[in-house]
């Protein structure tokens, strides 16, 4: 993920067979700058509050503590985004939400460790109302639209060395303006296009999405947010 639209969702899977050969394009965490929900889906997550033997007090967001399901763990990459307010509890649709047209998107290289990333690629999809285009544009660059990638912007690269507060993991990331006019909602998620093919052929991602509130608001129709290729 990490400059973009606003209501997010994201995350990073990086697997190498060997010194050379990779599993695919991976992705990257993206979130917005400022206040948002992250909404999750209870095959993955779930959430426990003060009394529970895993709360921890330095990671609760409205009275919440996210816990994956099947580590027990705190997932580190989601709480990567500072300003989450709270979780809420969403079969459908996973991610970052924020009710906002334009804003700071962060792409965050989040890792287990070093890592770079050569041709970051931002992907605008999944618009609101079926049939909608929204302008949208990246630093006031307008996105362009590719047969296999659909509409995007390239972001360049970003080299991953910092070292978390705990040590344990790595993360650097990159921002950067990102307008959507014109549509109800917009998801939003970046990959490292490592063969500059334009098409992501990686694991599982997690988006953002962007709510347009000066527009009426319909009945969703928003599909998945996950993507599973």
């Amino acid at each position: 993920m990490k400059l973009c639209l606003a209501t997010l969702v994201l995350s990073v899977l990086v697997l190498a067979l060997g010194p050379s050969v990779s599993l695919g394009d991976p992705c990257l965490i993206v979130y917005p700058d400022g206040p948002s929900v992250y909404h999750y889906e209870s095959a993955e997550y779930y959430t426990v509050s003060s009394g529970h033997p895993l709360y921890d007090p330095a990671y609760d967001r409205g009275g919440l503590v996210l816990i994956e399901l099947n580590t027990d763990e705190i997932p580190l990459d989601i709480y990567q985004a500072q300003n989450i307010s709270g979780f809420v509890l969403d079969e459908e649709n996973q991610g970052f939400f924020i009710n906002d047209n334009s804003f700071d998107l962060i792409v965050d290289g989040f890792s287990n460790g070093p890592h770079t990333y050569t041709n970051i690629v931002l992907v605008f999809d999944s618009f609101d109302p079926d049939g909608c285009v929204p302008f949208m544009s990246v630093d006031a660059v307008p996105a362009v639209y590719d047969p296999g990638c659909g509409w995007h912007c390239p972001l360049g690269g970003l080299e991953v060395s910092t070292p978390t507060p705990d040590g344990n993991n790595c993360s650097d990331t990159m921002t950067c303006l990102v307008q959507a006019v014109g549509c109800l909602a917009v998801r939003v998620w970046a990959f490292d296009d490592e063969n500059g093919n334009l098409i992501h052929d990686g694991g599982e991602c997690f988006s953002a999405f962007s709510h347009d509130t000066a527009i009426p608001i319909q009945g969703r129709t928003w599909g998945s947010i996950k993507i599973n290729h």
